[in-house]
């Protein structure tokens, strides 16, 4: 009776676990209105979570938790954006 005791919590332990995990997407698409190389802090609240750094032809590509993000465009502007289970694709205007 002890063992199967003990195969039951280890066993409600690694499915706690699992559940508790961080669902990871990637967040990916472009930017208008700054050149490739300008780099833009990604905020969830007031914590800086992530960099998307802009390539050739405004597109980047950033792993994130799911959820809800802001985006500091250089100009001042905020944008918020979505990260979901996957990938998802949109575009961040920051003219």
């Amino acid at each position: 009776m002890k063992k199967l005791n003990t195969l039951s919590m280890a066993a409600g332990l690694l499915l706690g676990a699992a559940a508790a995990q961080a669902q990871v997407g990637v967040l990916q698409g472009t930017v208008t209105g700054v050149k490739a190389g300008t780099v833009l802090p990604v905020f969830k609240g007031d914590a800086k979570v992530a960099d998307i750094k802009v390539e050739e032809g405004g597109k980047f590509s950033v792993p994130l938790a799911t959820g809800v993000y802001t985006v500091n465009c250089p100009n001042g502007k905020v944008a918020k954006v979505a990260a979901l289970n996957g990938a998802a694709t949109i575009s961040i205007n920051c003219q």
